[in-house]
């Protein structure tokens, strides 16, 4: 159980490092070889691999949205009763987010995380609006990473 509440506090601070543009905390609850997966026809989408390439994505994000607040809805653990610092878990959320511009963005959505030793190791966004995303960031282009 205590597993558990460990794996909880790493994610709601993991969404808490976002809402601040808090690169540095966000890459600390990560493991060093962490992958994130953002299946989307944007340029965003793709899958990405290693600190580097984690740090690259959310620095493109933070650059582009200046205001990034998500609101935690529900968190479903597969093991609520685990003892160690590993589980998988399904966090559903609504972000809210404003650009450059001034344009601001609702989106909702699911991430998948699987935590290991108390790091995320993986992390696969499900996003529902891909028309908002797509309005945002364009369609990907040929050649883009995935």
């Amino acid at each position: 159980m205590i597993g558990a509440l460990i794996t909880k506090r790493l994610l709601r601070k993991s969404f808490s490092a976002i809402n601040r543009h808090d690169l540095d905390t966000l890459m600390g609850l990560c493991a060093e070889s962490a992958v994130f997966e953002f299946p989307t026809t944007t340029v965003l989408g793709g899958r990405y691999q290693g600190e580097d390439a984690l740090r690259a994505w959310f620095a493109r994000w933070f650059d582009r949205m200046p205001k990034i607040q998500y609101t935690l809805t529900h968190v479903l653990l597969e093991r609520p009763l685990a003892l160690g610092a590993s589980n998988v878990a399904h966090v559903e959320w609504e972000l809210d987010q404003t650009d450059l511009e001034g344009h601001s963005y609702r989106l909702t959505g699911v991430t998948v995380f699987r935590v290991e030793g108390g790091k995320a190791i993986y992390a696969k966004n499900y996003i529902f609006e891909q028309e908002v995303l797509d309005m945002i960031w364009g369609e990907q282009t040929v050649g883009a990473p995935v």
